[in-house]
């Protein structure tokens, strides 16, 4: 593989290259829209080796090797994969398979990510093609128990397809971000930067043009790189992270309401309610009371 590929998982990265933050992941984990492609799952299993045609699909293709040994060449360039492989097929790349073991357990998925913008989620973290998964991760487990899934009857895989799309696309994400192999695209690190700020700014008066100041753009050019990449705005992204620290401190019964609107950077409460209900349905004593039981004991 060439070492400059984005998506190859034994490039030795650059380590000046900016690697996810935890605020843009957050974000990203907690907004992607992400969607199996029509019914398009499947587990096979191969006592002759395993070949595939030459092919490209629309979207990406999430392969796991479950037992075996095949070659998938991607483009122009042979990728070897193992046993507890997982690789992506980007959409539109011609990719075809050729056996190396007789005995072949291969999953597949096909998924599409999206942020509210349009923006594609792989495209934005540029996780690699392939990486090796640990027995023993989330991932692991996630994909083993959905290749197990795909063996049941065709009509209850359908159903169930787009709740293991969910799960292993966002459970890649956390898996790749904790081996350091994601890194957003290097037009937008300004995103990356504008995030982190956001996050040390939950409690205080924040307006576009401190923001702007801040990193030197003006207010349009950051509105319009965040609606590109993200969908929001600083501000609508600002408000959200506000409501969403306010939700998870609402399970605090020690802390009162009022508390909790000024700790998120609301001095009215009032605003506070109205905000909050917009964004969950529900005013800030109607969300504690219908809190779960288990949560409220925690």
């Amino acid at each position: 593989m060439s070492t400059g590929d984005p998506y190859d998982p034994r490039d030795p990265r650059d380590p000046d290259d900016p690697r996810v933050t935890p605020p843009l992941l957050d974000f990203v984990l907690a907004n992607a829209q992400i969607r199996a492609v029509g019914a398009m799952g499947s587990r096979q299993v191969r006592d002759n080796g395993y070949t595939l045609e030459r092919r490209t699909v629309p979207d990406y293709n999430l392969i796991f090797l479950r037992q075996g040994r095949v070659t998938w060449v991607l483009g122009d360039e042979l990728v070897p994969l193992a046993a507890g492989d997982l690789l992506v097929v980007p959409p539109g790349l011609p990719h075809h398979a050729s056996p190396v073991s007789r005995h072949v357990v291969i999953g597949s998925l096909h998924v599409e990510a999206t942020l509210a913008g349009g923006q594609d989620v792989f495209d934005l973290l540029r996780p690699p093609r392939v990486r090796r998964v640990r027995p023993g991760t989330r991932l692991a487990g996630h994909l083993r128990s959905a290749v197990a899934e795909w063996d049941r009857d065709a009509r209850l895989t359908r159903l169930t397809l787009p709740a293991w799309a969910q799960l292993v696309t966002l459970e890649l994400l956390v898996h790749d971000a904790e081996l350091g192999l994601l890194r957003p695209r290097p037009v937008d690190p300004v995103v990356a930067w504008v995030l982190d700020e956001l996050t040390q700014r939950i409690g205080r008066r924040t307006t576009l043009d401190d923001l702007a100041g801040r990193f030197g753009f003006s207010g349009q050019h950051l509105n319009r790189v965040f609606g590109r990449v993200l969908g929001v705005t600083p501000l609508q992204y600002l408000t959200r992270l506000r409501l969403d620290r306010a939700a998870a401190m609402l399970t605090d019964r020690q802390l009162t309401i009022r508390a909790v609107a000024r700790e998120v950077g609301y001095d009215d409460p009032y605003y506070f309610s109205r905000a909050f209900r917009a964004r969950f349905g529900r005013s800030p004593s109607e969300y504690r009371r219908h809190l779960d039981p288990v949560s409220q004991s925690g």
